[in-house]
């Protein structure tokens, strides 16, 4: 308040060099406040020219010469004839202060003030607007690191002082809405929260009510927030390091893993055999979970298996048939949630029979990749290692428009590139030998233990963007 005054002082100096007086520079300020003359005698304060249906507010100034204890009354005007409906008493400075309750429905009301002594100075006529409250959020950010503040700012309005408002955010588990904090608006309708983010990812809708001081309860709109992951460049070349499982890495504590340093992990979900189809499921079913629980982006990937056959109509129903298998696992794990990486179709020689031709190993690929991308509205990842790709998908150049996870565990800054033959040239190889990936498996002997696997191994990748790219992914806005 002792800001505001000398910010008052300061406006009226420059307006007119000392003309505007502190009241009339504080209606410059404010265009909902206005300066109302009176007979000598009385002297009034701004007063409101709106005020929130249900609110308190004030009428004040002080008697001029100074008297205690004379009776001050508001009066309103109903057709020509002005009746008293409120009174108070100056004090002993000669100052007097009116508390005044707003009507409970939308309207306007013409009051004046007089003073009950002597020649009965009065104010001119004023007239007030009385308006339903409305509550403004804004959340300061869009996004934040798990236990970081998050800020809120708002404005009831028409402004009214010390009302009651609550923060609440939604419990999605109890579907209803939960009180996070309390605060009570400044004169000028203005508050504000800062409160503690969850330190689960997810995204959380936050909203404010009034609980106190407006006989008409309002509420903000909806205001959504996202926790997401913070994501650090712990792999090679400063890039961010994730892992990819599967049943042979046995038991897993994916929150030792996300202490090792991993940030994302690829999670075998699906299979094209019959057989390793259903020892994936429950194994996925309960790491992925436990993963994003831990804090890691999770995708699943699928592995493919392209039927021994020379009749293409087959090929084509096997592709269709293992992109439904996919498509169901992705729905069955919550679709494109805050924290889901793309999906993965994995092509290896393992699931390729090797009379395999070019044109049908093509076929599957985007046959899969274009029905899964239709299903769930985001293009899939392919994975597999520049050989396949240069001996199997090197004949349709389009194949190049869907994301590329490489397989290249040779110690080089680039896995496009054998040491034994040099550049290995596919659709995702570009100028200088240079492979368009999105990521890099790199490694196929991480510590296991490290990572928090049973087995002695463990893949490694790396993202190839920033951490605000991997978080777009993921589906989050990036943290500020």
């Amino acid at each position: 308040m002792f800001l505001k005054r000398i910010f008052i002082l300061l406006i009226s100096s420059l307006l007119g060099f000392g003309q505007l007086s502190p009241a009339q520079a504080e209606e410059v300020l404010n265009p909902l406040i206005a300066n109302i003359n009176s007979q000598p005698g009385l002297l009034l304060n701004p007063v409101p020219t709106e005020a929130s249906v249900g609110a308190k507010f004030s009428l004040n100034g002080n008697l001029d010469p100074i008297a205690e204890g004379v009776s001050i009354l508001r009066q309103t005007k109903k057709g020509e004839k002005w009746s008293t409906v409120g009174s108070t008493k100056s004090k002993a400075d000669g100052t007097w202060n009116m508390s005044v309750t707003a009507p409970l429905k939308s309207g306007k009301a013409t009051y004046r003030i007089v003073v009950d002594k002597g020649d009965k100075p009065k104010s001119d006529p004023f007239t007030i607007v009385f308006k339903k409250a409305q509550v403004n959020l804004t959340a300061q950010s869009a996004a934040v690191n798990p236990a970081n503040p998050i800020g809120f700012v708002g404005t009831l309005n028409p402004p009214a002082n010390k009302v009651g408002v609550q923060l609440q955010v939604y419990d999605a588990k109890k579907k209803q809405w939960v009180k996070k904090a309390s605060a009570k608006t400044a004169a000028d309708g203005t508050f504000n929260f800062t409160i503690e983010a969850s330190r689960k990812t997810a995204r959380y809708k936050y909203r404010v009510i009034t609980t106190t001081g407006l006989t008409v309860a309002t509420k903000s709109g909806e205001q959504e927030v996202a926790v997401v992951p913070r994501i650090e460049g712990l792999g090679p070349n400063g890039r961010i390091l994730g892992t990819d499982v599967a049943r042979y890495q046995g038991n897993i504590d994916f929150a030792k893993m996300y202490a090792a340093g991993a940030r994302f992990v690829f999670i075998k979900s699906s299979d094209g055999g019959p057989n390793a189809h259903a020892r994936a499921v429950p194994l996925a079913d309960q790491w992925i979970p436990a993963a994003k629980a831990a804090g890691l982006l999770v995708g699943q990937y699928h592995f493919a298996q392209i039927p021994n056959t020379d009749d293409m109509n087959t090929v084509v129903a096997a592709a269709n048939a293992q992109a439904d298998q996919m498509i169901s696992r992705w729905n069955a794990h919550g679709g494109y949630a805050p924290g889901t990486l793309p999906l993965v179709l994995d092509m290896e020689q393992a699931g390729v029979p090797r009379n395999t031709t070019d044109a049908e190993a093509v076929t599957f690929v985007k046959t899969w990749m274009d029905k899964v991308a239709n299903a769930t509205g985001k293009t899939p990842i392919i994975y597999s290692n520049p050989t396949f790709l240069k001996n199997y998908l090197n004949s349709d150049p389009s194949l190049a428009n869907y994301p590329l996870w490489a397989a290249n565990y040779f110690d080089v800054s680039n896995p496009g590139i054998s040491t034994k033959v040099g550049c290995l040239n596919t659709v995702w190889t570009g100028e200088g030998c240079n492979l368009r990936w999105t990521f890099w498996q790199y490694s196929q002997s991480g510590p296991g233990k490290t990572f928090g696997v049973s087995s002695r191994g463990i893949d490694l990748n790396v993202f190839a963007g920033s951490a605000e790219e991997l978080l777009a992914l993921a589906g989050y806005p990036a943290a500020p």
